[in-house]
């Protein structure tokens, strides 16, 4: 058995402390891997048994949060420590402080195209600060107040991309990315839902400029962000997947991932299933995911027509050539907690290592 002894600030000693790292003794990368016991003279204990002695492992301290996670020197992010286990050895690791700032924010982004503002969340992944020369690939994603922040999402329940991300890249299932939530409007409907007829009031297509023509300019020259069609990708749920592949449609040489989860096809009398043999070039570029929920739908014929239009749109993209990956989940429903259940299979496919 070793015996990780845990040293923290002072002021946080009675905060819970947990340690995250490999193997399944320290929860393969959760950041609740696993609870140390807190002591009388301020440290925090953790016992992790010897199966394979001189097996090396990493881990990093956690208050239960990625966010949370331990820093070192001035704030900036730590590496993971590595250690190697022996039998009857005691290791012990200081924390010199809490709160990696993986999350970053940029409320009420303007833009000449839209008469409201949008609040930016940024997430960086771990090897951000460590890896000052690196560029990563970005993932653009509507309705970005329900995806990392409880107290902004919708009911209260987020996605939880964050931690999500963050633990698939530590696990090296997921290539290190860039997750950009782009927050929704009062004008959301009008913003997300393109329309045949032209409408005065769609305002989709300025939706599209603001986001190409501004808030990708803003993320690639505020951030080390990779440019390539392959590195660029734009994800949502609802009426945010439908946006989303249209996106990839109005803007081929910009979008080459796209997640669509539970899209709203039923939009505009189903324009969007209808049309996909038009202006299908970007189908043959594009790396995408469609998702649907069995329990999506008010009653029996509302669900019978979700799954229809979405099998009916995986059908059309797989006879294009799309490299396309479509998944019916059996106990999904139109909430955020699906999609937040969903979101791991999404980035494994779209941004694998």
């Amino acid at each position: 058995m070793v015996e990780i002894v845990v040293h923290v600030p002072d002021a946080q000693s009675w905060d819970s402390v947990f340690l995250s790292g490999d193997g399944p003794e320290l929860g393969r990368w959760l950041s609740i891997g696993a609870r140390c016991q807190r002591f009388a003279d301020g440290t925090h204990r953790l016992h992790v048994p010897v199966e394979q002695p001189g097996e090396r492992v990493r881990f990093l301290a956690t208050r239960g949060h990625w966010r949370d996670a331990e820093v070192g020197e001035w704030g900036r992010e730590s590496r993971p420590r590595e250690i190697e286990l022996h039998p009857n050895t005691r290791i012990e690791h200081l924390v010199e402080g809490w709160g990696r700032q993986s999350v970053r924010y940029h409320i009420d982004f303007e833009s000449e195209f839209l008469r409201h503002p949008h609040t930016l969340t940024v997430y960086l992944p771990p090897g951000y600060e460590l890896e000052p020369e690196r560029r990563y690939p970005v993932f653009y994603m509507h309705d970005g107040q329900n995806l990392f922040d409880a107290h902004t999402s919708f009911i209260g329940v987020p996605w939880g991309c964050d931690e999500i991300a963050e633990r698939m890249i530590r696990l090296g299932e997921v290539e290190p990315l860039i997750i950009v939530g782009i927050a929704n409007s009062p004008d959301r409907l009008l913003e997300y839902g393109p329309r045949r007829s032209g409408a005065p009031d769609d305002l989709a297509r300025d939706y599209g400029r603001f986001l190409a023509e501004e808030v990708v300019p803003f993320i690639n020259g505020t951030y080390r962000t990779r440019f390539d069609l392959e590195s660029t990708g734009v994800g949502g749920s609802s009426m945010g997947g439908l946006i989303s592949l249209q996106l990839c449609k109005w803007y081929p040489s910009l979008f080459g991932r796209c997640a669509a989860l539970s899209p709203s096809l039923w939009w505009d009398q189903e324009a969007f299933v209808q049309s996909v043999q038009a202006s299908s070039r970007w189908a043959t570029t594009c790396r995408v995911w469609v998702d649907m929920g069995a329990n999506e739908g008010g009653s029996d014929a509302g669900r019978a027509g979700m799954l229809r239009r979405a099998r009916s749109l995986s059908e059309q993209l797989t006879q294009l050539g799309c490299d396309l990956r479509y998944y019916e989940d059996p106990h999904g429903s139109h909430h955020e907690s699906s999609w937040g259940a969903r979101f791991a299979d999404v980035l494994r496919f779209l941004f694998p290592t």
